[in-house]
């Protein structure tokens, strides 16, 4: 049986049913302030395999990230976590700022470091 369904059953769960395309374009059609889903094109909702959760912190946490294009044609992320807390934590945005650093740095990585046409206007 696998480890993290016995250790952690509600991120397990979350993971099952967020993972399905239709469930995750459902959320973040309801979700996700309207002004800005209306600039999505939820068809090309894909699931990027790839968490960005510190390995200790796995058991209480779940996070998924998905690559979609605005309907402009320029492809975003849009990252959801899941977790459980049990207390009130007042350092969690400086955990969430965590999460956003390694997914720009991996996005950094992937362009092998080069800047985009974007950004080289300013």
């Amino acid at each position: 049986m696998n480890e993290r369904a016995i250790i952690n059953p509600h991120a397990n769960l979350f993971h099952k049913i967020f993972s399905n395309n239709d469930n995750a374009r459902d959320f973040i059609s309801h979700y996700l302030p309207k002004d800005r889903v209306e600039k999505l094109d939820l068809n090309t909702l894909t699931l990027d395999r790839e968490s960005f959760v510190d390995i200790c912190l796995s058991s209480t946490q779940s996070d998924l990230v998905f690559k979609v294009k605005q309907k402009i044609g320029k492809e975003i992320l849009i990252y959801i976590l899941f977790e459980h807390k049990s207390y009130l934590d007042r350092w969690v945005l400086f955990q969430l700022l965590g999460y956003v650093v390694r997914i720009s740095e991996r996005k950094r990585n992937q362009c092998g470091g080069k800047k985009s046409q974007a950004s080289r206007k300013y």
